[in-house]
């Protein structure tokens, strides 16, 4: 072989092999199983220790050093006491050494070998890498992010960037929520405190005009369900599936029928209003191809999971109410839209909401409609004027274009109750 081919292929095999003397395994491919979606970044590695349930450090193949490795799209509890090798010397929340024996369980079943996915290789946080972790078992790669959700053991955390997990890791989570397993059962963590009192939930994720302008527009709500008994909400927290939470202060009480709402930004508590005091809105707006959404969680004092709501809804889509309101747009001016119980039973429209393109009009209490009954909500007008059938969301222009549009009764979780479209719009 002349010399100069034979340093060029040196020079290539050089490149080839990386610092530690292993073939970089790098290579690209599709994120998910199957011809279609988007590409990733794939490595091979080998685990180095293990840290909590979303979190382990690794060998990668190619690459100098251990690199801790945070799961993508997943929220295990938080652990707050490790040990990669006294397993019984970690401490944490309810819930999360079981993600962190779960996980552990089947890397060693892989006899600790893993395969990282990225769509961006920058992708990192506080210098950790942001990677999909699956396990070889049974000669086929598992993705441990899915596992630990479809088992209940972590929360849907959905990325911006890392996207090509969403829509698999929504949907997992909602069919952990129908098994009602781990974090999805009210008592795991033991029998807590008003275990008997039913407790609805709801957030609002997509306000009015820009969300960054209006952070109060993002809000909790926890409707106390029972008709007799009041419920103590003092030391219990929320959460979207992000670290972040809110500690509800003590001496909350929420009495039988009454809600209390925990708004995203800053305001002074009063009454059943309390303020979260974030910056920036806490929620994700779904509805574009990278498949975003989220969730709303509250927690009990001793970490049992008592109430929820993950959206968008995508298992298990459905409410009594559907068809029974029948919406009726008059896109002329005065603006407005018409919502008639065209069922034989009461419809309660409070905790439901009424959409136009990229805002929501939240109904209020006191929106009960009786069988034949109807109300109307004017797009403009003084909300000060309100009435239990007229509304009047206050909006200062003109909102419904006479070419077309479209506008929909839904729940929180985007369940679609009626619709209505004129023009080029349809439903």
């Amino acid at each position: 072989m002349p010399r100069a081919l034979l340093a060029t292929v040196f020079a290539c095999l050089l490149t080839a092999v990386g610092a530690t003397g292993v073939a970089n395994a790098e290579y690209r491919g599709r994120c998910l199983p199957g011809n279609k979606g988007p590409k990733c970044h794939f490595w091979q590695a080998k685990i180095s220790r293990y840290e909590d349930g979303d979190t382990i450090a690794v060998h990668i193949n190619g690459i100098r050093g251990e690199k801790q490795v945070r799961f993508a799209g997943i929220q295990a509890m938080e652990q707050t006491v490790y040990s990669d090798k006294h397993p019984e010397r970690r401490r944490g929340e309810c819930h999360a050494l079981e993600a962190t024996a779960r996980q552990e369980q089947l890397i060693k079943q892989s006899h600790g070998l893993l395969r990282l996915a990225a769509q961006h290789p920058s992708t990192d946080v506080k210098g950790r890498l942001i990677r999909s972790v699956a396990v070889k078992i049974g000669g086929h790669w598992q993705d441990l992010g899915d596992t630990l959700i479809s088992e209940g053991h972590a929360l849907w955390l959905p990325l911006s960037n890392e996207t090509a997990w969403n829509p698999r890791y929504n949907q997992a989570t909602q069919e952990a929520v129908q098994k009602h397993v781990n974090l999805f059962s009210p008592a795991y963590c033991g029998n807590g405190p008003s275990q008997d009192v039913p407790l609805k939930l709801w957030v609002s994720s997509d306000p009015l005009g820009v969300d960054t302008k209006f952070v109060n527009g993002e809000w909790f709500k926890i409707l106390n369900q029972s008709p007799t008994q009041s419920i103590s909400l003092g030391k219990w927290w929320v959460r979207d599936a992000d670290h972040r939470r809110y500690t509800i202060p003590s001496g909350t009480v929420v009495g039988p029928g009454e809600t209390l709402t925990v708004y995203a930004g800053r305001g002074t508590n009063h009454d059943n209003s309390l303020y979260w005091g974030l910056s920036a809105p806490p929620f994700q707006n779904p509805g574009d191809s990278r498949h975003l959404g989220d969730g709303g969680y509250l927690f009990d004092p001793q970490g049992d999971l008592r109430a929820y709501m993950i959206y968008p809804c995508v298992v298990a889509c459905s409410s009594p109410d559907q068809g029974a309101v029948r919406v009726v747009v008059h896109p002329e001016k005065p603006e407005y839209a018409d919502f008639v119980n065209v069922s034989g039973h009461p419809v309660d429209l409070y905790g439901y909401a009424m959409w136009i393109r990229g805002s929501s009009y939240p109904f209020g209490g006191n929106s009960l409609l009786q069988p034949r009954d109807t109300m109307r909500v004017y797009m403009g007008g003084d909300p000060g004027n309100n009435s239990h059938f007229t509304r009047f969301w206050g909006l200062p222009g003109y909102e419904l274009p006479d070419s077309g549009g479209w506008l929909k009764l839904q729940t929180f979780d985007y369940i679609t109750l009626g619709c209505d479209a004129w023009g080029s719009g349809h439903c």
